[in-house]
């Protein structure tokens, strides 16, 4: 098991188990929960994350399926760590569920591809940068008090740099896609501007780290509207995910559920690599700072 597994992830992976599980031995919620005696009400809602899943629920469950000695030993496991509490507890001031839903699949993945219209990717913003964009979106949105929405934007920002240290994994390769518009459009001052373009230049140096941007010159391409991510996990049996940025809020994607527009995550998919691979261009000194002298 990765050790870096966040244990929101750890639930969801447990609970897509227990299911495939529950399918494989060609059980219905209502039958499990017949032999269990409990409700089916308590199966449900296991499967779907409305509940938590302890350890003694999982031995039962795993006691009614047909399944190796190792992989139910997989599955306690995972139902031990998923207990853990996640790093970001102490940011429950800032944070929502979608957001937590979000950085356990975003510091879960074994690939990251993050396409962006805007503003530079959180992942990739520098703790400046991050400042002034987070301290714009607190003005326009927030009611609190002053002292309050102070130490709401440190705790923000403090959790964006946190964030990033998921950029450090060994396991992990991230894509960033970048329309034009992120590079040319200035948050804060232009020196903060100029250290974030700096920044970009040495991160896109990493070998796990690709940073790619789309000019203004090639227009409209698939999917430009709204920003999105997607998520790959090392596991085969693991649902891709995307997460899609709307003007009504966020909202997350797998390949059972999709949005009114009837995309799946495959279809992001294969619009990243299509403008991946065809429009997209590196970012370099020159396009971030122009022609030298």
């Amino acid at each position: 098991m990765i050790l870096s597994e966040n244990p929101m992830f750890l639930r969801q992976r447990l609970r897509d188990r227990l299911r495939k599980a529950r399918e494989a031995a060609g059980l219905t919620q209502w039958q499990v929960a017949d032999t269990l005696g409990w409700s089916p009400s308590k199966v449900i809602r296991i499967e779907i994350g409305k509940i938590g899943v302890s350890v003694t629920d999982t031995l039962a469950l795993i006691s009614r399926y047909d399944i190796d000695v190792e992989e139910q030993r997989e599955l306690v496991e995972l139902a031990r760590s998923a207990r853990r509490p996640s790093w970001y507890a102490p940011y429950k001031e800032v944070t929502t569920p979608e957001l937590e839903a979000y950085i356990a699949y975003e510091e879960s993945a074994t690939i990251v591809r993050n396409y962006e219209r805007n503003v530079v990717p959180g992942l990739l913003q520098t703790e400046n940068y991050a400042r002034a964009l987070l301290q714009c979106w607190q003005e326009d949105t927030s009611s609190a008090g002053r002292g309050a929405g102070q130490r709401h934007l440190e705790l923000g920002v403090d959790l964006r740099m946190k964030r990033q240290e998921a950029l450090q994994s060994e396991e992990a390769q991230f894509f960033f896609l970048l329309d034009e518009a992120v590079l040319r459009r200035v948050v804060g001052t232009e020196a903060v501007m100029r250290q974030q373009h700096e920044a970009l230049l040495q991160l896109s140096a990493l070998p796990n780290i690709t940073i790619l941007y789309v000019p203004f010159t090639v227009g409209p391409y698939p999917l430009f509207r709204s920003p999105y991510q997607i998520f790959e996990f090392g596991r085969s049996d693991d649902d891709l995910v995307a997460y899609l940025e709307g003007p009504s809020g966020e909202a997350l994607l797998t390949e059972r559920a999709s949005l009114a527009d009837r995309k799946e995550p495959t279809d992001y998919l294969d619009a990243f690599w299509t403008v991946e691979k065809t429009l997209a261009r590196s970012i370099t000194h020159e396009v971030l700072f122009g022609p030298e002298d």
